[in-house]
């Protein structure tokens, strides 16, 4: 009778979690993969993912920032015109102030 222990299905910030734990100075590293279900053969494949994402992500830098949205037609041109509306205001108000300033003096 073959028994096979249920594997459980590991998220990739738990496996770097377990990268991590098993790198440390002094760890038992088998005892930490058996917690988890994994074999050592596990953590050789972990590390060259690992390796391999990490030497993509140096090779090719990406921009910082923000990612870049495309935005529908009609919302641009709402905000466009409450922009509008509102440099308006804010110039009349502008006026208005200058105006009551000549007043005062």
């Amino acid at each position: 009778m073959n028994i096979k222990k249920e594997r459980l299905k590991l998220t990739p910030e738990q496996l770097f979690d377990i990268y991590l734990e098993c790198n440390a100075p002094g760890a038992p590293a088998k005892t930490i993969l058996e917690r988890y279900g994994l074999r050592p053969w596990d953590l050789v494949a972990i590390r060259k993912r690992i390796k391999a994402a990490a030497i993509e992500a140096l090779a090719n830098p990406r921009r910082q920032g923000r990612k870049h949205q495309i935005i529908p037609v009609e919302q641009y041109q709402r905000v466009f015109k409450e922009l509008s509306e509102t440099k308006d205001a804010l110039c009349a108000v502008g006026h208005e102030l200058s105006l009551l300033k000549k007043r005062t003096s």
